[in-house]
């Protein structure tokens, strides 16, 4: 990416989501004029994710993130909730993230089924669970306070930015689908937020694709897109509302 379009991304990301809004903006940080994409490897430490075969989600999800990190660092600020294998609580995660003042927040996860046949990638953004089924891998919640829902505004940048990075996935030949999950990160209160399920464990084919660093490398790839791509189209709303919002201008 050349250097102007970088500058110009990143201060498309830079202003918060309710800038667009009639809410007040966010707080800027004093020692972080700009705001940075937040990445959140799942789980990490004794809290091993989905286990299949010896593959552990949680490395897998460090490995994708730590490179998503190196492809975005140098065309936008971008921070890590862990960057090697700890664990970190939920509640730690959203804290940071607020503290931080992030732009987005990107959660990496895979997904573990009864049926192996399933495979692709889930995109959530927050909403109703309607499809959860007792036999689905459920987060572990180590005591964690209880998270209202994001603000409204929030979570319809949620949506748009989901929405983002379903169509780049789509259009790179990747199996995606798009769905509302009540996820304890989707409920972050300060950042548009979204938590990508990149494939199944549970399925021997795409356990072994998503274990190969070529195939790491291409995904990475597209979900950097995806950022790129919502950035540019939230500073087109973002235009579009400040002219519609401007007054009239007086005709003499």
């Amino acid at each position: 990416m050349n250097a102007p379009f970088a500058a110009l991304l990143a201060a498309c990301l830079a202003a918060p989501a309710s800038a667009m809004y009639s809410a007040a903006p966010l707080p800027s940080s004093s020692d972080r004029p700009l705001t940075p994409v937040i990445i959140d490897p799942g789980h990490g430490g004794d809290d091993l994710g989905a286990v299949v075969k010896g593959l552990q989600e949680k490395d897998i999800a460090l490995a994708v993130s730590l490179k998503l990190r190196d492809r975005i660092k140098g065309d936008m600020p971008v921070m890590l909730t862990r960057d090697s294998d700890h664990y970190v609580t939920l509640n730690d995660r959203i804290v940071d993230s607020v503290d931080w003042n992030g732009a987005v927040f990107v959660s990496i996860h895979l997904n573990q089924v009864r049926d192996k046949s399933l495979a692709g990638a889930t995109v959530y953004s927050y909403g109703p669970d309607r499809e959860r089924h007792h036999w689905r891998r459920r987060p572990r919640h180590r005591g964690v306070p209880p998270m209202p829902a994001p603000p409204g505004i929030d979570a319809k940048e949620s949506d748009y930015l989901a929405g983002a990075m379903v169509k780049a996935m789509r259009g790179d030949g990747f199996r995606v689908e798009q769905k509302k999950s009540d996820y304890y990160v989707l409920k972050n209160p300060a950042q548009p937020s979204i938590l990508i399920e990149i494939g199944y464990l549970s399925n021997p084919e795409e356990a072994a694709r998503l274990n190969d660093a070529a195939y790491q490398n291409k995904l990475v790839e597209t979900i950097a897109k995806a950022i790129e791509s919502y950035a540019s189209d939230r500073s087109a709303r973002a235009a579009t509302t400040t002219a519609s919002a401007a007054p009239p201008a007086a005709h003499l």
